[in-house]
C-alpha cells in the first residue's frame, strides 16, 4: 500500500462523514419547522370538518360537533394513546 492510495481513503473516509453530519444537521435542523414544537391545536383547525372526522372513526355521537369541539375530542383521544 502507498502513500496515495492511503491519503485517499483517508479524504474519502473526511468527505462521506462530512457529508453525514451536514445531513444529520439539517434533519435536525428541519423538525424545529415541521413539527415537534407546533401547536398541535393550531395544525387540527387547518383540517376539514371531514377529516376529524375520519380521524375519530369508531367514536359514536360525532355528527353534530363543531370543529372546535372536534379538534378537542382529537386531543383529548391522543391524550388516552
Amino acid at each position: 500500500m502507498n502513500l496515495t492510495t492511503t491519503a485517499d481513503s483517508v479524504m474519502m473516509f473526511f468527505i462521506i462523514a462530512s457529508m453525514a453530519i451536514f445531513d444529520a444537521f439539517s434533519t435536525l435542523l428541519s423538525m424545529l419547522e415541521k413539527g415537534i414544537f407546533i401547536d398541535q391545536k393550531s395544525l387540527l383547525m387547518q383540517k376539514t370538518n371531514s377529516e376529524l372526522r375520519a380521524i375519530l372513526v369508531g367514536i359514536d355521537k360525532i355528527s353534530k360537533l363543531n370543529k372546535k369541539q372536534l379538534v378537542d375530542l382529537v386531543l383529548e383521544k391522543n391524550k388516552l394513546l
